[in-house]
């Protein structure tokens, strides 16, 4: 009897590991791949709703002239930034030279002016973008949220069309 309870034991306690590092496993890859929404538009009435991701940031599924793009909305950033891969799989031409302070320091890249920007079906025209700042995610910048208003409350956050 005690050898079979000793082998109980023994597959219990493997049980037991496995269901609790199954269960870290899951959290952190949770954690890792952040939600990015396809934003309920109500652009009848001028807004787009973005649920907060897990992960506390905003991501909304958006466009770089026409081109699929996802991007994460960074009040922090001065205009719209992507990096060099985004860039050349949406088309974007060479641009200026420029130096981009980010928190890791100082990044040389290129701004790539008038582009076509849209989030959440929320169009701008004519807009600047960093090239070479952004890394695998677009960074939705000031220079496109400055043309709407942005509206946080619970978990939520509402970019809405400004009446001119």
């Amino acid at each position: 009897m005690s050898g079979s309870r000793l082998a109980w034991g023994h597959i219990t306690a493997l049980a037991i590991w496995v269901a609790l590092s199954g269960a870290i496993y899951l959290y952190f890859d949770a954690r890792e791949k952040p939600t990015i929404a396809v934003a309920s538009a109500d652009l009848a009435g001028g807004e787009v709703t973005i649920p907060r991701s897990r992960d506390g940031h905003y991501y909304v599924r958006g466009a770089i002239n026409g081109h699929p793009v996802d991007f994460m909305v960074d009040t922090g950033a001065s205009m719209v930034s992507i990096g060099r891969d985004i860039a050349q799989s949406v088309g974007l031409p060479r641009g200026i030279p420029a130096g981009f302070s980010t928190a890791n320091g100082t990044i040389m890249g290129e701004i790539v002016s008038g582009q076509v920007i849209e989030a959440g079906g929320i169009v701008v025209k004519g807009l600047n973008v960093g090239v070479g700042v952004g890394g695998d995610m677009a960074l939705l910048g000031q220079n496109f949220l400055r043309r709407v208003d942005v509206l946080q409350s619970d978990d939520k956050l509402v970019l809405r069309i400004r009446n001119k």
